[in-house]
Protein backbone atom coordinates (compact mmCIF):
# COMPACT_ATOMS: atom_id res chain seq x y z
CA UNK A 1 0.00 0.00 0.00
CA UNK A 2 2.95 2.36 0.66
CA UNK A 3 4.18 1.68 -2.87
CA UNK A 4 0.73 2.36 -4.31
CA UNK A 5 0.42 5.61 -2.35
CA UNK A 6 3.87 6.80 -3.51
CA UNK A 7 3.10 6.04 -7.13
CA UNK A 8 -0.26 7.84 -6.86
CA UNK A 9 1.47 10.91 -5.41
CA UNK A 10 4.13 11.02 -8.12
CA UNK A 11 1.52 10.73 -10.87
CA UNK A 12 -0.91 13.24 -9.41
CA UNK A 13 1.69 15.94 -8.76
CA UNK A 14 1.55 17.31 -12.33
CA UNK A 15 -2.26 17.36 -12.37
CA UNK A 16 -2.71 20.74 -10.61
CA UNK A 17 -1.30 22.30 -13.77
CA UNK A 18 -4.44 21.18 -15.57
CA UNK A 19 -6.50 23.34 -13.23
CA UNK A 20 -5.35 26.20 -15.46
CA UNK A 21 -7.01 24.46 -18.40
CA UNK A 22 -9.23 27.06 -20.05
CA UNK A 23 -12.97 26.97 -19.57
CA UNK A 24 -15.45 28.50 -22.00
CA UNK A 25 -17.12 31.63 -20.63
CA UNK A 26 -19.03 32.88 -23.69
CA UNK A 27 -19.45 32.44 -27.43
CA UNK A 28 -20.69 34.65 -30.24
CA UNK A 29 -21.51 33.81 -33.84
CA UNK A 30 -22.94 35.56 -36.88
CA UNK A 31 -23.19 35.21 -40.64
CA UNK A 32 -20.13 35.22 -42.90
CA UNK A 33 -16.52 35.42 -41.71
CA UNK A 34 -14.40 37.48 -39.34
CA UNK A 35 -11.49 39.08 -41.20
CA UNK A 36 -10.05 41.19 -38.37
CA UNK A 37 -10.32 41.54 -34.57
CA UNK A 38 -9.20 44.42 -32.35
CA UNK A 39 -9.50 44.81 -28.56
CA UNK A 40 -9.04 48.03 -26.59
CA UNK A 41 -7.62 48.42 -23.08
CA UNK A 42 -11.10 48.17 -21.57
CA UNK A 43 -11.73 44.79 -23.18
CA UNK A 44 -14.26 45.90 -25.83
CA UNK A 45 -13.93 44.01 -29.10
CA UNK A 46 -14.32 45.38 -32.63
CA UNK A 47 -14.93 42.95 -35.47
CA UNK A 48 -14.66 43.19 -39.23
CA UNK A 49 -17.39 40.59 -39.62
CA UNK A 50 -18.52 39.89 -43.17
CA UNK A 51 -20.30 42.98 -44.48
CA UNK A 52 -20.62 44.53 -41.01
CA UNK A 53 -18.76 46.46 -38.35
CA UNK A 54 -19.54 44.89 -34.98
CA UNK A 55 -18.78 45.82 -31.38
CA UNK A 56 -18.88 43.33 -28.49
CA UNK A 57 -18.72 44.05 -24.78
CA UNK A 58 -16.11 42.24 -22.64
CA UNK A 59 -18.79 39.67 -21.70
CA UNK A 60 -19.51 38.86 -25.34
CA UNK A 61 -22.81 40.69 -25.80
CA UNK A 62 -23.43 42.51 -29.08
CA UNK A 63 -23.43 46.29 -28.62
CA UNK A 64 -23.66 47.42 -32.21
CA UNK A 65 -23.79 46.06 -35.74
CA UNK A 66 -23.56 48.41 -38.73
CA UNK A 67 -23.40 47.61 -42.47
CA UNK A 68 -20.21 48.46 -44.37
CA UNK A 69 -19.46 49.29 -47.99
CA UNK A 70 -18.14 45.94 -49.13
CA UNK A 71 -16.49 43.23 -47.06
CA UNK A 72 -15.13 44.56 -43.76
CA UNK A 73 -11.45 43.68 -44.07
CA UNK A 74 -9.55 45.48 -41.27
CA UNK A 75 -10.54 47.10 -37.97
CA UNK A 76 -9.30 49.17 -35.03
CA UNK A 77 -10.98 50.51 -31.88
CA UNK A 78 -10.36 53.55 -29.65
CA UNK A 79 -10.62 53.60 -25.87
CA UNK A 80 -14.04 55.30 -26.16
CA UNK A 81 -15.26 52.49 -28.46
CA UNK A 82 -15.14 54.27 -31.80
CA UNK A 83 -14.75 51.57 -34.44
CA UNK A 84 -12.76 51.98 -37.66
CA UNK A 85 -13.30 49.64 -40.59
CA UNK A 86 -11.29 49.32 -43.79
CA UNK A 87 -13.23 47.57 -46.54
CA UNK A 88 -12.38 45.44 -49.51
CA UNK A 89 -14.61 47.85 -51.42
CA UNK A 90 -12.07 50.70 -51.08
CA UNK A 91 -13.70 52.53 -48.17
CA UNK A 92 -12.50 53.68 -44.78
CA UNK A 93 -15.47 54.04 -42.41
CA UNK A 94 -15.79 55.19 -38.78
CA UNK A 95 -18.70 54.24 -36.50
CA UNK A 96 -19.89 55.42 -33.10
CA UNK A 97 -20.48 52.85 -30.30
CA UNK A 98 -24.18 53.08 -31.16
CA UNK A 99 -23.53 52.11 -34.79
CA UNK A 100 -23.92 55.55 -36.35
CA UNK A 101 -21.69 56.23 -39.36
CA UNK A 102 -19.62 59.22 -38.21
CA UNK A 103 -17.74 59.68 -41.49
CA UNK A 104 -16.28 57.76 -44.42
CA UNK A 105 -13.71 58.19 -47.18
CA UNK A 106 -13.22 56.50 -50.56
CA UNK A 107 -9.64 55.22 -50.96
CA UNK A 108 -7.62 54.15 -54.00
CA UNK A 109 -7.78 50.43 -53.20
CA UNK A 110 -8.67 47.81 -50.58
CA UNK A 111 -7.92 49.14 -47.10
CA UNK A 112 -5.47 46.61 -45.70
CA UNK A 113 -4.66 48.21 -42.35
CA UNK A 114 -6.24 50.85 -40.09
CA UNK A 115 -5.27 52.53 -36.82
CA UNK A 116 -6.97 54.95 -34.41
CA UNK A 117 -5.74 57.06 -31.51
CA UNK A 118 -6.93 56.31 -27.99
CA UNK A 119 -9.27 59.32 -28.01
CA UNK A 120 -10.63 58.46 -31.47
CA UNK A 121 -9.64 61.79 -33.04
CA UNK A 122 -6.79 60.54 -35.27
CA UNK A 123 -7.36 57.79 -37.84
CA UNK A 124 -4.84 56.30 -40.28
CA UNK A 125 -5.32 53.81 -43.09
CA UNK A 126 -3.18 52.07 -45.69
CA UNK A 127 -4.35 50.46 -48.93
CA UNK A 128 -3.25 47.83 -51.42
CA UNK A 129 -2.02 50.47 -53.91
CA UNK A 130 0.56 51.87 -51.48
CA UNK A 131 -1.36 54.93 -50.27
CA UNK A 132 -1.49 56.08 -46.65
CA UNK A 133 -4.23 58.41 -45.37
CA UNK A 134 -4.33 60.41 -42.15
CA UNK A 135 -7.51 61.99 -40.77
CA UNK A 136 -8.08 64.32 -37.84
CA UNK A 137 -11.62 64.74 -36.52
CA UNK A 138 -12.98 63.16 -39.70
CA UNK A 139 -11.11 65.46 -42.10
CA UNK A 140 -8.34 64.28 -44.41
CA UNK A 141 -5.05 65.84 -43.26
CA UNK A 142 -2.83 64.22 -45.88
CA UNK A 143 -2.32 61.21 -48.12
CA UNK A 144 0.94 59.87 -49.51
CA UNK A 145 2.07 56.98 -51.65
CA UNK A 146 4.86 55.06 -49.91
CA UNK A 147 5.13 51.91 -52.03
CA UNK A 148 3.05 49.49 -54.05
CA UNK A 149 1.37 47.88 -51.03
CA UNK A 150 0.90 49.01 -47.43
CA UNK A 151 1.01 46.10 -45.03
CA UNK A 152 0.67 48.02 -41.78
CA UNK A 153 -0.09 51.45 -40.34
CA UNK A 154 0.28 52.20 -36.63
CA UNK A 155 0.09 55.27 -34.41
CA UNK A 156 2.55 55.96 -31.62
CA UNK A 157 2.10 59.26 -29.78
CA UNK A 158 2.71 61.90 -32.48
CA UNK A 159 4.10 59.51 -35.10
CA UNK A 160 2.60 57.52 -37.97
CA UNK A 161 4.45 54.22 -38.52
CA UNK A 162 4.12 52.66 -41.96
CA UNK A 163 5.24 49.25 -43.19
CA UNK A 164 5.17 48.85 -46.98
CA UNK A 165 6.33 46.30 -49.53
CA UNK A 166 9.78 47.92 -49.60
CA UNK A 167 10.58 49.76 -46.33
CA UNK A 168 9.49 51.27 -43.06
CA UNK A 169 8.63 54.97 -43.03
CA UNK A 170 7.82 57.28 -40.14
CA UNK A 171 5.83 60.51 -40.52
CA UNK A 172 4.74 63.20 -38.10
CA UNK A 173 1.02 63.87 -37.74
CA UNK A 174 1.52 66.95 -39.90
CA UNK A 175 2.79 64.78 -42.78
CA UNK A 176 6.53 65.46 -42.51
CA UNK A 177 8.70 62.41 -43.09
CA UNK A 178 10.87 61.83 -40.03
CA UNK A 179 12.91 58.95 -41.45
CA UNK A 180 12.73 55.82 -43.59
CA UNK A 181 14.67 52.57 -43.71
CA UNK A 182 14.81 50.17 -46.63
CA UNK A 183 15.01 46.54 -45.53
CA UNK A 184 15.45 43.16 -47.23
CA UNK A 185 11.73 42.56 -47.59
CA UNK A 186 8.28 43.95 -46.93
CA UNK A 187 7.52 45.26 -43.44
CA UNK A 188 4.40 43.25 -42.67
CA UNK A 189 3.94 44.16 -39.02
CA UNK A 190 4.81 47.08 -36.73
CA UNK A 191 4.03 46.90 -33.01
CA UNK A 192 4.73 50.10 -31.01
CA UNK A 193 6.01 49.47 -27.46
CA UNK A 194 7.83 51.39 -24.76
CA UNK A 195 11.08 49.70 -25.83
CA UNK A 196 10.65 50.69 -29.48
CA UNK A 197 8.82 49.23 -32.46
CA UNK A 198 8.83 45.47 -33.08
CA UNK A 199 8.75 44.72 -36.80
CA UNK A 200 8.34 41.67 -39.03
CA UNK A 201 10.18 41.66 -42.36
CA UNK A 202 9.31 39.05 -45.01
CA UNK A 203 10.64 38.82 -48.60
CA UNK A 204 8.40 38.14 -51.62
CA UNK A 205 9.60 34.52 -51.68
CA UNK A 206 8.33 34.05 -48.10
CA UNK A 207 11.10 31.55 -47.40
CA UNK A 208 12.62 33.42 -44.43
CA UNK A 209 11.86 36.31 -42.09
CA UNK A 210 13.55 38.85 -39.84
CA UNK A 211 12.08 39.91 -36.50
CA UNK A 212 13.63 43.05 -35.07
CA UNK A 213 13.27 45.86 -32.53
CA UNK A 214 13.94 49.40 -33.75
CA UNK A 215 14.00 52.53 -31.63
CA UNK A 216 11.87 55.49 -32.71
CA UNK A 217 14.78 57.10 -34.55
CA UNK A 218 15.31 54.02 -36.75
CA UNK A 219 18.29 52.35 -35.05
CA UNK A 220 18.22 48.55 -34.76
CA UNK A 221 18.23 47.48 -31.10
CA UNK A 222 18.30 43.76 -31.93
CA UNK A 223 17.45 41.52 -34.87
CA UNK A 224 16.77 37.80 -35.21
CA UNK A 225 16.62 35.84 -38.46
CA UNK A 226 14.26 32.91 -38.99
CA UNK A 227 15.19 30.56 -41.83
CA UNK A 228 11.51 29.84 -42.56
CA UNK A 229 8.41 31.97 -43.08
CA UNK A 230 6.98 33.89 -40.11
CA UNK A 231 3.32 34.80 -40.48
CA UNK A 232 2.55 36.66 -37.27
CA UNK A 233 4.18 38.42 -34.33
CA UNK A 234 2.41 39.70 -31.20
CA UNK A 235 3.44 41.45 -28.00
CA UNK A 236 2.13 42.18 -24.51
CA UNK A 237 4.68 44.95 -24.02
CA UNK A 238 7.29 42.69 -22.43
CA UNK A 239 7.29 39.54 -24.56
CA UNK A 240 7.19 39.00 -28.31
CA UNK A 241 5.58 35.86 -29.74
CA UNK A 242 6.66 34.62 -33.19
CA UNK A 243 4.80 32.02 -35.28
CA UNK A 244 4.50 30.82 -38.85
CA UNK A 245 6.09 27.88 -40.65
CA UNK A 246 9.13 27.74 -38.37
CA UNK A 247 8.12 24.47 -36.68
CA UNK A 248 8.01 26.22 -33.31
CA UNK A 249 6.18 28.87 -31.36
CA UNK A 250 8.89 31.17 -30.07
CA UNK A 251 8.62 33.67 -27.22
CA UNK A 252 11.28 36.39 -27.04
CA UNK A 253 12.17 39.01 -24.48
CA UNK A 254 11.08 42.23 -26.15
CA UNK A 255 13.82 44.24 -24.48
CA UNK A 256 16.76 41.95 -25.32
CA UNK A 257 15.56 39.69 -28.13
CA UNK A 258 16.66 36.59 -26.18
CA UNK A 259 14.59 33.42 -26.51
CA UNK A 260 12.43 32.67 -23.47
CA UNK A 261 11.18 29.40 -24.94
CA UNK A 262 10.70 27.73 -28.29
CA UNK A 263 8.02 25.05 -28.20
CA UNK A 264 7.43 22.69 -31.15
CA UNK A 265 4.38 23.49 -33.28
CA UNK A 266 4.48 21.46 -36.47
CA UNK A 267 1.48 23.07 -38.15
CA UNK A 268 1.30 26.21 -40.27
CA UNK A 269 0.39 28.92 -37.77
CA UNK A 270 -2.47 31.26 -38.65
CA UNK A 271 -2.29 33.58 -35.65
CA UNK A 272 -0.61 34.08 -32.27
CA UNK A 273 -0.96 36.29 -29.19
CA UNK A 274 0.72 36.49 -25.80
CA UNK A 275 -0.02 37.86 -22.31
CA UNK A 276 2.11 37.56 -19.17
CA UNK A 277 4.13 34.72 -20.67
CA UNK A 278 1.09 32.72 -21.77
CA UNK A 279 0.85 32.24 -25.53
CA UNK A 280 -2.13 31.14 -27.59
CA UNK A 281 -1.58 29.94 -31.14
CA UNK A 282 -3.77 28.64 -33.96
CA UNK A 283 -3.06 26.42 -36.93
CA UNK A 284 -5.48 24.49 -39.12
CA UNK A 285 -8.39 23.44 -36.90
CA UNK A 286 -6.29 23.56 -33.72
CA UNK A 287 -5.78 26.17 -30.99
CA UNK A 288 -3.11 25.62 -28.36
CA UNK A 289 -2.19 27.35 -25.09
CA UNK A 290 1.41 27.44 -23.89
CA UNK A 291 2.41 28.31 -20.32
CA UNK A 292 5.18 30.70 -19.18
CA UNK A 293 7.64 27.79 -18.92
CA UNK A 294 7.04 26.70 -22.53
CA UNK A 295 4.87 23.68 -21.72
CA UNK A 296 1.66 22.96 -23.59
CA UNK A 297 -1.23 23.44 -21.14
CA UNK A 298 -4.19 22.88 -23.45
CA UNK A 299 -5.29 22.34 -26.99
CA UNK A 300 -8.66 22.18 -28.69
CA UNK A 301 -9.79 20.90 -32.07
CA UNK A 302 -12.61 22.86 -33.71
CA UNK A 303 -15.10 22.20 -36.51
CA UNK A 304 -13.48 24.77 -38.81
CA UNK A 305 -10.24 26.60 -39.45
CA UNK A 306 -9.04 28.68 -36.48
CA UNK A 307 -8.20 31.99 -38.16
CA UNK A 308 -7.74 34.30 -35.15
CA UNK A 309 -6.65 34.16 -31.52
CA UNK A 310 -6.31 37.13 -29.15
CA UNK A 311 -5.85 37.91 -25.47
CA UNK A 312 -8.19 40.35 -23.75
CA UNK A 313 -7.01 42.74 -21.01
CA UNK A 314 -9.81 41.14 -18.97
CA UNK A 315 -7.64 38.03 -18.56
CA UNK A 316 -9.24 35.65 -21.06
CA UNK A 317 -8.37 34.79 -24.63
CA UNK A 318 -10.43 34.45 -27.79
CA UNK A 319 -10.47 31.82 -30.49
CA UNK A 320 -12.25 32.43 -33.79
CA UNK A 321 -12.93 29.54 -36.11
CA UNK A 322 -15.10 29.05 -39.14
CA UNK A 323 -15.05 28.99 -42.92
CA UNK A 324 -14.42 31.57 -45.64
CA UNK A 325 -16.11 29.35 -48.22
CA UNK A 326 -18.81 31.35 -50.02
CA UNK A 327 -21.17 28.36 -49.87
CA UNK A 328 -20.55 27.83 -46.14
CA UNK A 329 -19.39 31.11 -44.63
CA UNK A 330 -19.51 31.43 -40.83
CA UNK A 331 -17.46 32.33 -37.76
CA UNK A 332 -17.65 31.35 -34.10
CA UNK A 333 -15.84 33.43 -31.49
CA UNK A 334 -15.28 31.82 -28.08
CA UNK A 335 -13.82 33.37 -24.94
CA UNK A 336 -11.77 31.11 -22.66
CA UNK A 337 -10.79 31.87 -19.07
CA UNK A 338 -7.50 30.44 -17.84
CA UNK A 339 -8.91 29.16 -14.56
CA UNK A 340 -12.03 29.16 -12.42
CA UNK A 341 -15.61 28.01 -12.93
CA UNK A 342 -17.44 28.91 -16.13
CA UNK A 343 -20.62 30.98 -15.68
CA UNK A 344 -23.93 29.16 -15.92
CA UNK A 345 -25.25 31.36 -18.74
CA UNK A 346 -23.98 32.85 -21.97
CA UNK A 347 -25.20 36.02 -23.71
CA UNK A 348 -28.76 35.61 -24.97
CA UNK A 349 -29.04 34.06 -28.40
CA UNK A 350 -25.36 33.11 -28.69
CA UNK A 351 -24.22 29.61 -29.38
CA UNK A 352 -21.79 27.75 -27.16
CA UNK A 353 -19.31 24.99 -27.86
CA UNK A 354 -17.96 22.03 -25.94
CA UNK A 355 -14.77 22.07 -23.95
CA UNK A 356 -12.09 19.92 -25.53
CA UNK A 357 -10.39 16.81 -24.20
CA UNK A 358 -7.14 17.53 -22.35
CA UNK A 359 -4.47 14.97 -23.28
CA UNK A 360 -2.50 15.55 -20.06
CA UNK A 361 -5.45 14.61 -17.86
CA UNK A 362 -6.38 11.65 -20.04
CA UNK A 363 -2.85 10.24 -20.15
CA UNK A 364 -2.37 10.68 -16.40
CA UNK A 365 -5.61 8.86 -15.59
CA UNK A 366 -4.71 6.07 -17.99
CA UNK A 367 -1.32 5.61 -16.32
CA UNK A 368 -2.95 5.59 -12.85
CA UNK A 369 -5.49 2.93 -13.84
CA UNK A 370 -2.84 0.76 -15.52
CA UNK A 371 -0.41 0.86 -12.59
CA UNK A 372 -3.09 0.28 -9.97
CA UNK A 373 -4.48 -2.64 -11.95
CA UNK A 374 -1.03 -4.22 -12.26
CA UNK A 375 -0.29 -3.76 -8.54
CA UNK A 376 -3.63 -5.18 -7.42
CA UNK A 377 -3.23 -8.16 -9.75
CA UNK A 378 0.25 -8.80 -8.32
CA UNK A 379 -1.03 -8.50 -4.73
CA UNK A 380 -3.79 -11.02 -5.38
CA UNK A 381 -1.27 -13.48 -6.80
Amino acid sequence: MRTIALIMLLILLPLPLTHAEPVRIWSYTDECAVFSIAINDNGYISLAFGYYAELLSPNGSLIMKAPTRGIAYSTAISENNIVVIGTEGDWLQVFSPAGKLLWEYRTKDNVVSVAISKDGKIVAGGDASGYVYLFENGKLSWKKRVGKYVWKVALSKDLVLIGSDREIEVFSLSGTQEWSKRLNGGVREILPTEYGMAILVVPKTENWADVALLNYTGDVVWSLNFTRYVRRIATDGKNLAVAGMTGNITLLSLESGKVTYSTPFAMYANDVDTLNGYTVISGGKIAQLIGPNGSVLWFEKFNGTVYHVAFSPKGYFLTEYGSHDIQNCYSMITAWRLSGTPPTTTPEGKKGGKIGFNPIVGLSLLVIVTILGALLWRQRR
